[in-house]
């Protein structure tokens, strides 16, 4: 009978041990935020906040299109003593995932987290050899179109979450449907340079990396306004232009967004910096060439196959002729084909700001090597 009951309580201990430690129950997201430890808030991004509770984090992803509309949660369980059962959970550490965009590729470069990413979308986008080589070793699945994937080889890759980059159009829901957690990435939306910079510390909150997102942070920000300190000092500010005709629309930088940001940060004047907006605006050719057709510079981004010249420019649309920055040949031009400027260039603005100002201000940053814009030849 002894030998029996100390079987008994025997199985018992093993049973406890192997079921891991209590895991204390909460069914409200706002329960648990109200005993976080510590909260990091972005200094320059709008869209995200990670609530830190002891070993774990909840990580907040606002609605980027309407403040009114509640955020997104997601809770990173890294100690195993927490359930939460009204968000989406993610067990630490994490071993499979996907990108459905390059610059989700990037953040992983950088904060050395590629060799747990299992599944892209539109490959052709991304130009890092790891995952080229992965998927040629079929190591990383290409699931297709980040607006309509294969769903099967998605799933057959079984990602613990799905980086999406949101847009107000596409919600996702056939891959919330299916059971994936789908998080959203928008800091292609943030209209200050160093806000876009700082998504890397939220993208590295689900990998445990926000240490090394911060110190690659203070560093840019740094080199940032070091090379603003540099251009606020200037006594002459060119005038600046950008984009070009697509379809009879000319589209520009509204005067609160990103581009815009950068114009004025190197020094410039842009003549629709005072016009309000994030986004951008919508002219006919009349309108920019009235206000922009004596600008002493015009910035381009263009995706062209081969070596883009003023000749090819001039094909696009003979009147562009009428510029003076065409006339004095003062055309600042970025080829996306080759460049990476869509890519790699957001967790950079301390490069595109010295690569513009260098331009716009010949003298200022003499010893710098132009990365993604160049002057047009």
């Amino acid at each position: 009978m002894a030998k029996i009951l100390c079987l008994a309580i025997l199985s018992l201990i093993l049973s406890w041990s192997c079921s891991g430690p209590a895991r204390s129950v909460h069914t409200s997201v706002t329960e648990l935020i109200s005993t976080s430890d510590s909260v990091y808030r972005p200094k320059y991004a709008r869209g995200f906040v990670i609530h830190y509770l002891g070993d774990d984090k909840i990580v907040e992803v606002a609605n980027p299109w309407d403040s009114t509309q509640a955020s997104d949660y997601f809770f990173i369980d890294n100690s195993g003593t927490v359930k939460l059962e009204s968000i989406p959970s993610i067990k630490a550490p994490v071993l499979n995932w996907s990108a459905f965009s390059s610059t989700q590729v990037i953040m992983a470069d950088v904060l050395d987290v590629l060799q747990t990413l299992k599944s892209v979308a539109e490959p052709e986008y991304i130009s890092n050899e790891f995952v080229k080589q992965g998927l040629s070793e079929r190591l990383i699945r290409n699931v297709g179109m980040a607006s309509s994937p294969d769903m099967e080889v998605l799933l057959l890759s079984n990602p613990q979450f799905v980086f999406v980059s949101p847009f107000k159009d596409n919600q996702y829901e056939q891959l919330k449907e299916a059971g994936l957690v789908v998080i959203p990435d928008a800091g292609y939306l943030e209209n200050v340079p160093l806000g876009r910079v700082e998504w890397l510390v939220f993208f590295g909150a689900f990998f445990n990396r926000e240490a090394d997102a911060l110190r690659y942070f203070a560093s840019v920000e740094q080199q940032y306004f070091e090379a603003v300190n540099v251009t606020s000092s200037v006594s002459v500010r060119p005038s600046v232009t950008t984009g070009y005709l697509f379809q009879d629309v000319w589209f520009l930088p509204a005067g609160e967004s990103f581009l815009a940001e950068l114009f004025r940060d190197a020094g410039a004047a842009y003549p629709y910096a005072n016009v309000s907006g994030r986004g951008s605006l919508a002219y006919d050719f009349e309108k920019v060439f009235f206000d922009c057709h004596e600008c002493d510079y015009w910035v381009l981004t263009i995706n062209h196959p081969d070596t883009f010249t003023y000749d090819q420019l001039h094909r696009m649309d003979e009147r562009y002729a009428g510029f003076s920055a065409y006339k004095n040949r003062k055309v600042i031009y970025s080829n996306t084909a080759y460049s990476m400027f869509f890519e790699k260039a957001w967790i950079e603005p301390h490069i595109i700001l010295k690569d513009l100002s260098a331009y716009l201000h010949p003298g200022l940053f003499d010893n710098h090597q132009p990365v993604y814009f160049n002057l047009l030849k």
